[in-house]
């Protein structure tokens, strides 16, 4: 049955179960509540009346329709935020004020239910206050914003878990609150995205919502039947496309105001994370506590500040580097793509927590001469029958040596890419597969052309497209800094990613020779079925590492499961070690950052560090890497023996 078949059950189970009409349903049938429209909020244009240091603010808190799929998806009929007179907005009207205004809102509660708004108020105090509101009833609310920072208001109205944001019918009822500095003018090419997530179980629905039962399970969660990750409200490839200029500086505010993590990946550039907080507080960095990432974690209901500069021209992404929160599954509505060999690759196989950006040239700009390559690979994409029990297995296998690996050749984990920094490069992609593949080079500063994101890298009219079954592509960079990458598949990620397409990539200094002291650390997991065992250097059950005492190792981590949080330990009998950090995502550490610290590192997908372990005499130490998906925990240790 298509997904829009089982929306037109949905609207059949609605007399039977009222809950059903209320929160699901299809765009061309008129079974639903009469409720408005909510329209997506891009948070550019600030609410209510800011006159003489006083903002006079009114709202509304009402049952809207919603298309965060766009006007063909299924629509969701859920709670949120608006401003009396005016169309519900998701997420709520956007608060922004500079440190020293008084603030006179009202807040009317319009819904059938009571409920409970938090976070319009003065953060000086880290408590976050909340005010019962009854149906049918206006609360007034007066406060001074003083504390400048990224924040949020949030209502909670339906039986959800008591935090700060819902998860079902209230997760819209948020809004971006921005305390601005006394005197300052915001930068004019800041933006503010709020990410916000819906889920019902069958417990409330009624009705499974196809393949992603089986991805959540997966993962370890609640059996999640319905699912969308918004940005602004709408879901990729509605989600707003941005443009910039070579040599801009970009500054965003990231509101996660879902209760889910979300690892925040930007393709081609470093940014600078400026600040972290969340709805009761932010911390603004000084410049030697700034940090620079390409991967950036953000746990539930936490806001994040950042800046970029982009230095290529080309098409790049902002996403969720969760796979199953980019899930072409969790569309609501049945998928015309697929169906169609010469759709958009992009458009048609993501959706969720994506965002598109199209960086242009400055005019008169001349492009550069690609260099010739000093260096040439050859990479095969190889597929393999019954790899993890009746499903295939998959590997990215470079040819060593004057013959081509086997066709059925998969090695788990994938080849590690060794090259240097400066030197040209030149890699051949062979696709053996029977489906397309993509390769992203994650944390590598390629042109747009060679980022690995089928149908969308590139720009203009020269557009890369995904690499067909028994095709080729060929991919040219030279990357700008040593460190520690990775390179994975960007096409059918939940699967492709979970059955081995993915690999670490390592830059050397110039003329450099692979150092004997370095320990990769390749975090993944064990294929694409649902209890599926964490992987550790591509088995469950990971051979001892050993060490020299009395000399400096390099403990490269990489995590690139399709979904999970690994939380490392480096342990002598049960107590906790010290390492000294390295780099993050392949940026060297400034020396402030660059220190000897607690041996405990919590990666999620997508990030890579690395840290530096001297033992001055033989011992044996355990490396603890705890697994934790969803609801699920799993240990595997990895022996380290030090001679």
């Amino acid at each position: 049955m298509t997904v829009s078949g089982l929306l037109v059950v949905a609207q059949l189970l609605a007399a039977a179960s009222p809950k059903v009409a209320s929160y699901v349903g299809s765009s061309n049938l008129p079974t639903a509540p009469r409720v408005s429209e909510a329209l997506a909020n891009e948070n550019r244009v600030p609410a209510g009346r800011l006159v003489n240091g006083v903002l006079v603010l009114a709202l509304e808190a009402r049952e809207v329709a919603w298309h965060p799929d766009g006007k063909l998806g299924g629509v969701l009929y859920m709670y949120a935020f608006a401003e009396a007179g005016h169309a519900g907005v998701i997420p709520g009207p956007f608060i922004r004020v500079p440190a020293g205004t008084e603030i006179h809102a009202t807040m009317r509660n319009t819904l059938p239910r009571p409920m409970r708004l938090g976070g319009l108020q003065d953060h000086a105090s880290a408590a976050l206050d909340t005010i019962d509101i009854a149906p049918g009833a206006t609360r007034e609310i007066r406060f001074r914003a003083n504390v400048p920072g990224t924040y949020f208001y949030f209502g909670r109205a339906a039986e959800t878990i008591p935090d700060r944001a819902g998860s079902t019918k209230d997760a819209e009822l948020v809004g971006a609150f921005i305390v601005d500095p006394a005197g300052a003018r915001p930068p004019s090419s800041e933006r503010i995205f709020v990410i916000t997530v819906f889920a019902d179980t069958v417990g409330a629905l009624g009705v499974p919502h196809p393949r992603m039962d089986s991805v959540f399970r997966r993962f370890g969660g609640p059996p999640a039947m319905w699912r969308t990750f918004d940005m602004n409200g709408r879901a990729w490839p509605h989600t707003e496309r941005l443009t910039y200029e070579v040599g801009d500086t970009v500054r965003w505010r990231v509101i996660n105001a879902s209760r889910l993590a979300h690892p925040m990946h930007l393709h081609g550039f470093y940014f600078d994370v400026l600040s972290r907080g969340d709805a009761s507080r932010d911390t603004v960095y000084s410049e030697s506590q700034t940090r620079k990432a390409v991967t950036e974690p953000m746990l539930p209901w936490t806001t994040m500040t950042m800046k970029w500069v982009p230095t290529r021209a080309g098409n790049w992404l902002f996403h969720c580097h969760l796979t199953d929160h980019i899930d072409i599954a969790l569309r609501l509505s049945a998928n015309p793509y697929l169906a169609d060999a010469h759709a958009n690759h992009a458009e048609s196989g993501m959706v969720g927590l994506v965002m598109g950006i199209t960086v242009v040239s400055r005019p008169g700009a001349v492009a550069a001469a690609t260099p010739i390559a000093r260096r040439k690979l050859r990479l095969f994409v190889n597929e393999r029958a019954r790899v993890y029990r009746d499903q295939p297995g998959y590997s990215f296998v470079l040819q060593e040596g004057p013959a081509e690996p086997a066709r059925d050749s998969v090695r788990v984990p994938s080849s590690t890419i060794v090259l240097h920094r400066n030197e040209p490069t030149e890699i051949t992609v062979i696709n053996r597969m029977k489906e397309v593949a993509t390769v992203h080079w994650h944390g590598i500063e390629v042109e747009s052309f060679y980022d690995g994101v089928g149908d969308w890298s590139g720009s203009g009219s020269h557009i890369a497209p995904p690499i067909a079954p028994g095709d080729s592509f060929v991919v040219r960079f030279t990357p700008d800094r040593a460190g520690t990458f990775i390179y994975h598949t960007h096409s059918a990620e939940t699967n492709q990613i979970s059955s081995g397409l993915y690999g670490p990539l390592l830059v050397l200094p110039e003329n450099a020779v692979r150092d004997t002291t370095d320990r990769v650390f390749l975090l993944g997991e064990g294929g694409p079925q649902d209890d599926a065992p964490p992987f550790v250097n591509g088995l469950a059950s990971p051979a001892p590492v050993e060490l020299r005492a009395g000399v400096a190792h390099r403990f490269r981590f990489v995590s690139i499961g399709a979904s999970g949080r690994k939380l490392v330990r480096l342990l002598a009998g049960s107590t906790v070690q010290q390492w000294r950090a390295v780099a993050k995502d392949g940026a060297d550490l400034p020396p402030q950052q660059a220190t000897t610290r607690v041996g405990i590192v919590d990666l999620r997908p997508g990030e890579t560090w690395d840290f530096e372990v001297k033992r001055d005499r033989p011992e044996q130490l355990m490396l603890e890497v705890t697994t934790i998906a969803g609801l699920r925990q799993s240990v595997t240790r990895v022996p380290v023996i030090v001679r």
